[in-house]
């Protein structure tokens, strides 16, 4: 992943957790209740994925380009 640095601090890109509407909570049970359904581990982590952009699409974008960028986002070491 290419670094952008600003005056000479590393900028990482900002991801928002926006208010959840109910079909988006809805569609987001299902798809984690498909997950345990179906049981593929193989696909677990796409479905995740899928459920991931429908809750916090910002976090999802930074996810696929730094995975690590979006943990540390969420684990509060921005």
């Amino acid at each position: 992943m290419p670094t952008v640095m600003i005056d000479g601090i590393e900028y990482v890109p900002r991801a928002d957790i926006l208010p959840v509407t109910d079909e988006q909570l809805h569609n987001a049970v299902k798809g984690l209740v498909a997950i345990l359904y179906f049981e593929e581990q193989h696909k677990a982590i796409g479905q995740a994925f899928n459920v991931l952009k429908i809750l916090a699409p910002e976090i999802a974008e930074l996810a696929e380009l730094s995975v690590a960028d979006a943990y540390h986002r969420m684990n509060g070491n921005d």
